[in-house]
Parts: C-alpha cells; sequence; structure tokens
C-alpha cells in the first residue's frame, strides 16, 4: 500500500473560489457534482496558524484557531474539512460546517464512511460518491509529499 494522505477543505465550486481568494496559498481542485477542494499543504498549514483556543477535533493537519474560520465561511454555504489516508480511503476524519457551527461530525469511521457522508451532505448525488471518493484518492497519490 503507497502511503498518503489529504487534508482538505471541501465545498461547492463558489464557496471554494471565495475561500481561495482569502488564501494566497490556495490551490483549488475542480471536482464533479459542482464540488472543489482546497488541500491542506504544510505551506497552507503554516501560514493559517495562529494562538486559538478554538478546537482542532482530532484533525491531523488542522491549524490553531482554523475552527473560527471554518465557521466564518460556513455562514455562506456548507463547508466540510475532511482527512483520508491509505488507510482510511473511506475517510479518517470528517467533518461539516454550516451556519458559524458543525452541523455533521467529526466522523470517523466507527461513523460509516465520513467521505461519503460528507459528500452527500454537499449535495453529491448517491450515485456519485464512489466515483467522487475515488477522485479524491487520486488527487492523494498525485500530491507532492508535503500536501
Amino acid at each position: 500500500m503507497v502511503p498518503y494522505e489529504l487534508n482538505a477543505l471541501i465545498a461547492t465550486d463558489e464557496l471554494i473560489t471565495v475561500v481561495a481568494a482569502e488564501l494566497p496559498l490556495a490551490r483549488v481542485t475542480r471536482l464533479s457534482h459542482g464540488l472543489a477542494l482546497i488541500p491542506m499543504t504544510d505551506e497552507l498549514h503554516n501560514a493559517l496558524q495562529h494562538p486559538s483556543t478554538a478546537p482542532d477535533y482530532d484533525f491531523k493537519r488542522f491549524p490553531s484557531g482554523f475552527a473560527l474560520r471554518i465557521a466564518g465561511w460556513s455562514k455562506a454555504a456548507q463547508i466540510a474539512f475532511a482527512e483520508i489516508d491509505a488507510e482510511h480511503p473511506a475517510g479518517r476524519r470528517a467533518a461539516l460546517w454550516y451556519d458559524g457551527r458543525i452541523t455533521l461530525g467529526p466522523l470517523t469511521p466507527a461513523d460509516g464512511a465520513p467521505l461519503d457522508r460528507i459528500l452527500h451532505a454537499l449535495g453529491a448525488p448517491a450515485a456519485a460518491l464512489s466515483e467522487l471518493a475515488a477522485a479524491l484518492a487520486s488527487l492523494v497519490a498525485a500530491e507532492p509529499p508535503d500536501a
């Protein structure tokens, strides 16, 4: 098994475009069904770190204080943060924010497939969930080691 890890914001293409405009280091990847993501690279993670007592929800690569920014973006539309890796291709941990708070999760594999549940909540049709999950896995395989 090739080791990989992807930590990313996932939302509608429209919201991800707004988020990326606020984060100059963000690299947007467009997905099908009107969704897009921004991978949490080391560079982006380091740029977003700031002292905060906001929770990290046990995500591996979640900048200090980032929950406050996600909550702000979620006032416009739903936005998720998800982690997948070789050991957990259906998601290691995922959460969905809307209207300033977490509305789903944080989910773990014990809750079912976290990534499928998040993608479904973001509006991906059930038939497309495996296609989107495969696209995310292929992105992970193509990411440089610091991503």
